[in-house]
């Protein structure tokens, strides 16, 4: 079966998102996959007196963050199977870019679709762009939903 990658941030524009995404399986007659990538915690270094604890503290903090992403990310599946497409979930570490092309290379995907949340130029500079690294490095098509609220 097509299979459709919609990366998940739960922000409060999901909602959109889903939709959107939802609305791209139906017509493509495909199935979709749901991703959560957790990125990596930047190490503090001098706010611990052990980097072995700080080291385990921190992966700790990881399990219990992976356990409930991959709950909310199995709830919101469950919504979506129940509007009569087929939903999968999946929670990974690391770069978000990095992580949805691996994703999608691996699980086949014929398409895309991600939310953009429209920060300006400024933020890009200094924090890149999700939407951009996967642009610039996926032969996958995607589809750019814009989630930032228009203005009245």
């Amino acid at each position: 079966m097509k299979k459709v990658l919609v990366p998940v941030d739960f922000s409060d524009t999901e909602e959109h998102l889903l939709s959107a995404a939802v609305e791209e399986a139906k017509v493509r007659g495909a199935s979709l996959v749901l991703l959560h990538v957790i990125e990596p915690a930047a190490e503090v270094a001098g706010f611990e007196t052990d980097p072995e604890m700080m080291r385990l503290r921190i992966g700790q903090d990881l399990e219990v963050e992976q356990r409930i992403e991959k709950e909310r990310l199995a709830q919101l599946a469950k919504e979506i199977t129940a509007h009569g497409v087929e939903c999968e979930s999946l929670v990974r570490f690391g770069l978000p870019a990095d992580e949805i092309i691996a994703a999608a290379t691996e699980l086949g995907a014929e398409r895309l679709v991600l939310g953009s949340h429209g920060h300006g130029a400024l933020y890009h500079l200094f924090t890149g762009s999700v939407v951009t690294g996967v642009l610039k490095r996926t032969g996958c098509p995607v589809l750019v939903v814009p989630l930032r609220a228009k203005s009245k």
